[in-house]
């Protein structure tokens, strides 16, 4: 039996490594369906770090010009 989309992305991560495991265990096809949600929460959290770092820079670079214009 395969989730729905909202049930899974509602799953712990331990939990959906768990289903995961025990799919590959028997080579499901919907093994995919797991793997690709643990990929889609991995590049989200990648991508929060990188806006993150993103606003980062932007803020140092504003103060920095800040800093060289008022003098």
């Amino acid at each position: 039996m395969v989730m729905k989309l909202d049930e899974l992305r509602k799953l712990p991560k331990t939990e959906l490594w768990r289903l995961y495991d025990e799919k590959a265990k028997t080579v499901d096809p919907s093994l995919n369906h797991y793997r690709d949600e643990v990929v889609r929460r991995e590049q989200y959290k990648q991508t929060k770090l990188l806006v993150f770092l993103t606003i980062s820079v932007l803020v140092v670079t504003v103060i920095s010009a800040i800093g060289v214009f008022a003098r």
